[in-house]
C-alpha cells in the first residue's frame, strides 16, 4: 500500500527514459528504410506472403462446432465402412406365462418355419409363373385384368354360380382371396392358352373313349387286396370252397383301408380304368363269380387282388345325348395336357437356379454345389403359380368352377 501511494505522488510529466530510446531507434530505422526502395519492396512482399499463408491455413482447418461434425459424417472422410441403422425386430406373437416370463415369436422365425414346411412347393409355383411371364413378354402376349374377370364370370356361369358365391367358397375352403385367385390361378391358365394357341383337335375316337369311360357299362364288384402272393393263394383257395365268405375275408385281410371296412366294396369298374388288368378281369365275370388272382399296380408296389362280381350296369345315355358335353370335356382335357407339355418345353429352354433346393434346371442345366451354396444378394422371389387353370383344387367339388392348385 505504501508503494502504490508513492507512485501516485510522482509527477505525471516525468519523462520515461526507456520509451524515448525505443522511439528514437524506430525513427532511425524508418529513415534508413525510406532511403532504400529495394528494402521497402522486400518487406512488403514478405508481409503479403505471411497474410496469404495465414488465410490458407484458416481455410484448411475446420472450425469446431456443427460444420466440423457434418464434415466428419461424410463417408468419404471416414473410409468405405458405413454404419447402418439396426433393424427393429418385428414380433408376430407374444407369449406370457403365469409366472411372469415373456417370450416372442419374430417374423424371421415364422418365415423360416413356413419355408421349411411349404417353401419348396410355393417356390415352384412362383418359378412357373415367372417362366410364363417371361415367355409372354418374349412373344408379345398379354392377359388383361378385364380378360381375367370375364373368364371367372364364364366359369361361374357354367355351374350356375355367382362369382361372389365362388369367392366365398374359395376363402372358406382354401383361404384364397379373389386377388390371389385371379393372379395365381386364372392368369397363368389364360396365358398358357394364348401361348399354346388353337392347336387342340378332338377326334371321334376321343369322344368314344370318353363316352365309354363316363357313360358306358360298369361292373359292380368287391375286392380283397394282398401284398404277397402266398396270402392271396390261401384266400383264393378258401373262397373256392366257400364263396360266401368273401366279405368276411375282405374285412379281415384286405390292405386297402377304404374298402376294408365295407367288406371289399369299391366303386363300379368302368372302361378305360386306371388298372387295365383289373378292368379286364372284372368285365369277364358274371354275377356271383370270383376272379383269379390279379397282379396289378407299379412293379415296385405290386398288389394281388381277388374280385367278386355283384352285377353289371347298362348305359343310361346314348352318345348323341351327351355329345356336346363330351366335346367340351375332351377339349378341356387335351388343352390341359397340351399346356403342361408346352410349359415343360418352355422350362426346358429356360435356366432356373433354385437356391432353396440347390438345383439347376433348364438350358445348360447342371447340378449345383450341395454344400456352401450362397444365395446372391440380388436374388428375389418371383410371383406366380403352376399354370394349369381348368383343374379343380384339392377338395373342391367337380361342380365348382375349375381351378388348379
Amino acid at each position: 500500500m505504501l508503494r502504490i501511494g508513492k507512485m501516485a505522488q510522482q509527477p505525471e510529466t516525468q519523462p520515461d527514459v526507456p520509451n524515448q530510446q525505443i522511439v528514437s531507434w524506430a525513427k532511425s530505422r524508418l529513415a534508413l528504410v525510406s532511403r532504400s526502395p529495394r528494402l521497402v519492396l522486400a518487406l512488403g512482399g514478405t508481409l503479403v506472403v505471411i497474410v496469404i499463408a495465414a488465410v490458407a491455413l484458416q481455410m484448411r482447418t475446420p472450425a469446431k462446432g456443427i460444420a466440423q461434425v457434418q464434415s466428419s459424417a461424410r463417408p468419404g472422410n471416414t473410409g468405405t465402412a458405413r454404419v447402418r441403422p439396426v433393424r427393429k425386430v418385428q414380433h408376430m406373437a407374444r407369449i406370457a406365462t403365469a409366472g411372469g416370463k415373456t417370450d416372442f415369436i419374430s417374423r424371421d422365425e415364422l418365415a423360416k418355419e413356413c419355408i421349411a414346411r411349404v417353401g419348396a412347393e410355393v417356390l415352384d409355383e412362383l418359378v412357373n409363373r415367372k417362366v410364363i411371364e417371361l415367355e409372354c413378354a418374349r412373344r408379345g402376349i398379354t392377359v388383361t385384368n378385364a380378360e381375367v374377370k370375364q373368364e371367372v364370370v364364364r366359369l361361374c356361369k357354367e355351374t350356375g354360380m355367382e362369382p361372389s358365391q365362388w369367392y366365398q367358397i374359395l376363402k372358406a375352403r382354401h383361404n384364397i382371396t379373389p386377388e390371389q385367385y385371379h393372379r395365381n390361378r386364372i392368369w397363368p391358365a389364360m396365358a398358357m392358352k394364348k401361348l399354346v394357341g388353337a392347336s387342340v383337335v378332338v377326334k371321334e375316337q376321343d369322344l368314344k373313349t370318353a363316352y365309354d369311360h363316363h357313360f358306358g357299362p360298369r361292373v359292380k364288384v368287391r375286392l380283397v387286396v394282398y401284398e404277397n402272393i402266398r396270402r392271396a393263394n390261401e384266400a383264393w383257395n378258401a373262397l373256392q370252397k366257400n364263396p360266401g365268405d368273401f366279405e368276411r375275408i375282405a374285412k379281415r385281410d384286405s390292405i386297402e383301408p377304404n374298402s376294408r371296412s365295407l367288406g371289399g366294396l369299391i366303386p363300379p369298374i368302368r372302361r378305360h380304368h386306371e388298372f387295365p388288368k383289373l378292368e379286364a378281369a372284372a368285365f369277364k365275370l358274371k354275377l356271383g363269380e370270383i376272379s383269379a388272382i390279379v397282379q396289378y399296380g407299379p412293379p415296385t408296389q405290386s398288389r394281388y387282388g381277388i374280385l367278386k362280381c355283384e352285377g353289371h350296369t347298362e348305359p343310361e345315355f346314348e352318345m348323341k345325348d351327351v355329345r356336346d358335353y363330351l366335346v367340351k370335356m375332351v377339349t378341356d382335357q387335351k388343352s390341359q395336357a397340351e399346356m403342361a407339355r408346352h410349359l415343360l418345353a418352355i422350362k426346358g429352354r429356360t435356366r432356373v437356379d433354385n437356391y432353396l433346393m440347390n438345383t439347376t434346371t433348364g438350358a445348360v442345366a447342371r447340378k449345383t454345389r450341395q454344400a456352401g451354396f450362397n444365395r446372391p444378394a440380388s436374388a428375389k422371389p418371383s410371383s406366380g403359380v403352376r399354370p394349369a387353370g381348368g383343374a379343380v383344387p384339392r377338395g373342391t367339388p367337380r361342380s365348382a368352377p375349375p381351378t388348379r392348385r
